[in-house]
């Protein structure tokens, strides 16, 4: 079988099966590079459906839309999910979602969504040369741009989930005055950190000024911040909150040369040096976005090894590998909450793409495996299987986000261009 030798649907499903379950040969990966290539029509796919529906007028990316209409949810849907949106049964209110829960699902992630983007677009330019991609990345950071400075009126550094767009002026986003969480800053600062590598002259000093100056906001609270303005967030060994401050933290040391920040690097490194599990295995550990990995072993550079020794890496590969082996295949769906059937998406495997970017052995196969098993945009990029979202109780949060594409999508389109850089030859 050669690279140009076309497979049929079903032997193309087949395949990933075979290579998800099998221990990898050189076969395997001359399998993966036509897996790889069949992906081509997927992501076109999923690159026009992000421009026609994942944009605001004012050019900031939606967190979520309906997938049955490609526009925000309507009040009328999404009303009686506001008191269920991420445990609220549990959690003190949730404020933002309670009061306008239209703006809280298009806006809560958009942040995040924003730098997955970024990222996917400078990784295509540095891939296939394509400069409109690079040119397209910084129109968007543009966007985003805008929210950091207006968000500086609160404190120098703060960071704003911009609630409402720029509609009134920002007037959703300071009426609420919610900092970007740890989880939402990270995929941002890895978009950051891709175009910072390509930027040149003042707007690469900017860029390094925001990135520094958003770590030392943080960094001022004892990197403890208020999340929905009633819970203390701080950081903690095994805690995704590394996924930002530990690659934020070696950007800072980087540029400014700092002893402060050189300190506080070494001084850090162990919360995420415990295990496997905490590592990101578990989908729970530090490293949760895959991304956060990758950028921090390019700033490392040769002492990335020394922090985490080729057997803690191989640990956290296990550990997503057993995670992997509780979904089916060609599906790829597990039981979760509420009857629906869950993605094997921030739940260890977007670490795996870590691993594959930062060229652990037979990562890039398996993460193809599971890339592999989307293929139908939008109805295939949704947290909880679409097709389960008539089925469940409609107070479950499950049922909302069966029918909420947004962010999946776009972090799917992301993995696609990791793995693309990372086979490249």
């Amino acid at each position: 079988m050669t690279e140009s030798t076309p497979l049929t649907r079903r032997e193309f499903t087949l395949a990933c099966g075979a290579l998800a379950a099998a221990s990898l040969t050189r076969a395997d990966e001359q399998l993966a590079t036509i897996m790889l290539s069949e992906l081509k029509d997927t992501a076109t796919h999923a690159e026009g459906y992000i421009h026609k529906h994942l944009f605001d007028p004012d050019g900031l990316m939606y967190s979520y839309v309906d997938i049955q209409t490609g526009k925000p949810f309507a009040e009328e849907y999404v009303a009686p999910f506001k008191e269920h949106v991420r445990r609220a049964t549990a959690w003190s209110v949730h404020h933002r979602a309670d009061s306008d829960p239209v703006t809280y699902w298009s806006y809560e992630d958009t942040v995040a969504t924003a730098g997955s983007y970024i990222q996917a677009l400078v990784l295509k330019h540095e891939v296939s040369g394509d400069e409109t991609a690079l040119q397209e990345a910084f129109r968007l950071w543009d966007r985003y741009r805008q929210v950091y400075y207006a968000s500086q009126v609160h404190g120098i550094g703060c960071f704003l989930r911009p609630y409402g767009g720029f509609k009134g002026g920002f007037a959703g986003m300071n009426q609420w005055m919610e900092p970007l969480g740890t989880d939402q800053a990270g995929p941002l600062l890895c978009g950051q950190y891709a175009l910072w590598k390509h930027a040149e002259g003042e707007q690469k000093n900017e860029l390094a000024d925001i990135m520094v100056k958003t770590l030392s906001w943080y960094e001022q609270q004892g990197f403890r911040y208020l999340w929905y303005k009633s819970l203390v967030h701080g950081w903690k060994k095994g805690g995704h909150a590394g996924s930002y401050y530990l690659p934020a933290i070696a950007f800072a040391a980087k540029v400014t040369g700092e002893h402060k920040w050189r300190k506080l690097l070494q001084e850090k490194l162990p919360l995420a040096q415990g295990s496997g599990a905490e590592l990101g295995g578990s989908g729970e550990g530090t490293f949760k976005w895959g991304s956060d990995l990758i950028m921090l072993a390019d700033l490392l550079g040769p002492e990335f090894e020394q922090a985490f020794p080729r057997s803690l890496l191989a640990d956290s590969y296990e550990q997503v590998l057993k995670h992997l082996a509780t979904f089916t295949l060609p599906g790829l769906s597990a039981p979760a909450a509420g009857r629906a059937r869950q993605r094997p998406t921030e739940l260890g495997f977007y670490h795996l793409c870590g691993l594959a970017g930062v060229g652990h052995p037979g990562a890039a196969e398996k993460v193809l495996s599971v890339l592999s098993a989307s293929q139908k945009v939008p109805e295939d990029f949704t947290v909880f299987l679409y097709e389960d979202h008539d089925k469940l109780p409609q107070e479950r949060y499950t049922q909302l986000q069966a029918r909420a594409i947004g962010r999946p999508l776009v972090l799917w389109y992301r993995n696609y261009w990791i793995i693309r850089k990372a086979m490249k030859p």
